[in-house]
């Protein structure tokens, strides 16, 4: 997915203009890779469109993934933001336990 179109940048800003720093986004390879990540509860979510990239494990190895389906995407940034923090609280005491 090409980094003007895809959903996440919109859902990054979107959550910073609430106010919710924690919520993040990672872009890398010219805007190639795009991820969304929490840190507390270690969470990344990355769209199912996306090619997986090596450097998820890299990156967020400690990280629980979450794909998102382009139907999570395909509507308002408001609609895919709420869905996250739904997931976040879900997953709130989500802990790696891979040794």
């Amino acid at each position: 997915m090409a980094e003007s179109k895809h959903p996440f940048h919109g859902v990054a800003a979107l959550a910073k203009k609430r106010g919710a720093p924690d919520l993040q986004i990672k872009v890398e390879h010219d805007g190639d890779y795009v991820r969304l990540y929490h840190t507390d509860p270690a969470l990344f979510f990355k769209h199912r469109d996306d090619p997986s990239d090596p450097f998820d494990r890299e990156f967020f190895g400690k990280h629980k993934r979450i794909l998102l389906s382009a139907e999570d995407c395909a509507g308002d940034h408001e609609y895919t933001l709420a869905l996250i923090e739904s997931l976040l609280e879900k997953f709130a005491d989500y802990k790696f336990q891979r040794s």
